[in-house]
């Protein structure tokens, strides 16, 4: 039987700050878990704009309070071939006009793009995951009804704000809201814990 593997992509602006932390979660709760499929996880992100700024110390400092080393990221650049095969399965941005970029790119992706906090609002107010309907299923399911439309304008509900450059409690802020969503997704989608 093939071993088969999923592919998750985190996106942000700069891939410096709020996708490496989110990227480092998603890859540390999947490790050792499948989903309803039998199917294990790859996690990789990249960010939307084409700039190479150095990591903030203060995201550094706060990733490293809940366990995440971030010292040997390295940053991408978003390109279509990226959320083709990265983005293959699922793809999280941290706002609505991230998600925007994604959707110009590749309209394809629409149904597997969501923000971070929209996703977890959406799984954790649906029924759980049942493995008969499998991964597909479950996203189609969590993904009933979404309008593009309704993606246009910012909203605090579905964006992480963005602490680059800011001070040390946005950063830590910004660690606790994601930890948050991540957890609020894995509790509720269809991963179990792989059988020793």
């Amino acid at each position: 039987m093939a071993i088969v593997t999923r592919c998750a992509l985190v996106v942000c602006t700069a891939n410096v700050c709020r996708s490496p932390v989110v990227e480092r979660l998603l890859r540390r709760d999947l490790d050792g878990a499948v989903d309803a499929d039998g199917a294990s996880w790859v996690v990789s992100s990249a960010g939307t704009a084409d700039i190479q700024p150095p990591f903030d110390e203060h995201t550094l400092v706060a990733a490293a309070s809940v366990g995440l080393d971030l010292t040997d990221h390295q940053r991408r650049t978003l390109t279509p071939d990226i959320i083709r095969t990265d983005g293959a399965d699922l793809i999280l941005t941290m706002t609505r006009e991230q998600l925007r970029t994604i959707a110009s790119l590749d309209p394809g992706a629409w149904p597997r793009t969501f923000t971070l906090l929209e996703l977890a609002r959406r799984a954790g107010t649906a029924a759980p995951a049942s493995e008969v309907e499998g991964f597909a299923g479950w996203l189609q399911r969590i993904g009933a009804g979404r309008r593009a439309a309704d993606m246009m304008r910012p909203d605090p509900a579905d964006d992480v704000a963005d602490p680059y450059g800011g001070p040390a409690d946005e950063h830590a802020i910004m660690v606790r809201d994601v930890h948050h969503g991540v957890k609020r997704i894995i509790r509720a989608g269809p991963w179990i814990a792989r059988a020793s």
